[in-house]
């Protein structure tokens, strides 16, 4: 019997999709810097993507890794403890630990949107 062959960006691109349906909220795309960091070291600023209640994504200069805890400073707002989800070259989803309030995240998108325009 032959093994199966895959191609491997076929099933990078269906893990990817099956990851943005199981997100559990609508995201906001924008473009924002944070202060972000990882434990024992100093917050740095670092560029955010896309907005949910549940997370974000980001792009990182440094190499992150799939299961790693960071911290994540949105605007007046205090540090999120996060995990990271995914990485993909210099891109990470990144999960918060607790879902931001509805309120709060919807103050928060209007806000980095608005001076992302």
């Amino acid at each position: 019997m032959q093994a199966k062959q895959y191609d491997r960006r076929f099933i990078m691109e269906a893990t990817m999709a099956e990851t943005v349906e199981r997100r559990r909220g609508a995201r906001v795309r924008l473009e924002a810097e944070v202060a972000f960091r990882r434990p024992r070291e100093t917050h740095y600023a670092i560029s955010m993507h896309d907005l949910s209640q549940h997370g974000c994504s980001v792009a990182c200069p440094e190499r992150l890794d799939a299961g790693e805890l960071v911290w994540v400073q949105l605007p007046s707002l205090e540090s999120l403890p996060a995990w990271i989800r995914w990485t993909e070259k210099a891109f990470s989803g990144v999960e918060f630990d607790r879902p931001m309030h509805r309120a709060v995240y919807e103050m928060m998108a209007e806000r980095l949107a608005r001076a992302a325009a």
